[in-house]
């Protein structure tokens, strides 16, 4: 695993947007570094870009979520989005959606609003620049567009070629407790940016192989999903793949963080026992290796009983 060195990131004062230098989106060799918050805790995320794909005659590179051991290796990748740069805009086209949608537009000016779709909550969301500025960031100056916070919210920044300090699909979430994103780090190529207070470690850039769009880019990871949501008297939850399923465990969590359950003897659908009531709320799903216990699957759903 790479090693890199940390950095205190050197602010320019603000000298007119007019003297930044044409910093683009990365089609390949980025790495984004995330924390994903929910009721069961943080967990770290690790994204990719790697390999081209074409999609509708346009070509694309891939996003790929990365699968790490406890050592901080790859061990597998799951194909996330389909990501392409048309001059400032950069558009995405999530594995779930059937057409793209406007991820960044970093020619944005002070006062200007954008419309964006929520791909964390599947919905429509305004956001205002407050403003923009030059800041010289690994090695670049680049244009860094603020916007005007939403109640409760520290506030989204973007910055051109890394995309927003949310992470790399989840600009637009206005944070809410036990369901928020943010970036850590971030490398493409030699350029590098850690966005905390402390050494921000992260894997060496894989390589996808280059498909068309009549292929599977890689290779889909286990998916979990709970049902009936809401439930009443029973749930179950689905598990994406039949095979080796002996290696995992499901665990349920409430909306505290306490642990209520955990199943280690799972299936392809498996039912949470009857006896095993709970209470009216929020609750999450997680699906984890008994050796390592990474987690390699999630999902929330609610209780009405």
């Amino acid at each position: 695993m790479r090693k890199i060195t940390f950095f205190t990131l050197v602010f320019l004062s603000w000298a007119g947007i007019a003297n930044s230098q044409v910093v683009s989106f990365p089609e390949k060799d980025a790495i984004w570094k995330e924390e994903y918050l929910t009721i069961a805790g943080p967990f770290s995320r690790h994204f990719a870009l790697c390999g081209d794909t074409l999609i509708n005659g346009k070509s694309y590179s891939q996003l790929v979520q990365l699968e790490l051991d406890t050592t901080g290796e790859i061990t597998g990748k799951t194909y996330t989005a389909a990501v392409r740069a048309d001059g400032e805009k950069v558009w995405v086209k999530p594995e779930t959606m059937m057409d793209e949608v406007l991820l960044y537009d970093f020619g944005l000016q002070p006062g200007q609003e954008i419309q964006l779709y929520n791909l964390a909550a599947g919905s429509q969301v305004s956001r205002t620049v407050d403003s923009v500025k030059l800041e010289n960031l690994a090695g670049a100056n680049r244009r860094v567009i603020y916007f005007k916070p939403e109640l409760g919210e520290a506030g989204e920044f973007w910055i051109q070629g890394f995309g927003s300090n949310y992470g790399v699909l989840w600009r637009g979430h206005i944070p809410i407790p036990d369901f928020a994103f943010s970036l850590l780090c971030f490398q493409h190529a030699d350029e590098y940016l850690n966005l905390t207070d402390i050494e921000c470690f992260l894997p060496e850039i894989p390589v996808c192989e280059t498909v068309n769009a009549s292929e599977t880019p890689v290779t889909v990871s286990l998916k979990l999903t709970a049902f009936p949501n809401p439930s009443s008297n029973e749930v179950s939850f689905a598990i994406s793949q039949a095979k080796s399923l002996e290696e995992y465990q499901l665990k349920i969590y409430a909306a505290n963080g306490k642990l209520m359950k955990t199943v280690e003897q799972i299936s392809p659908e498996t039912k949470l026992p009857q006896a095993e009531t709970l209470k009216p709320g929020f609750y999450i799903a997680v699906l984890e290796t008994k050796k390592t216990g990474r987690v390699a699957a999630h999902c929330t759903f609610v209780s009405g009983r």
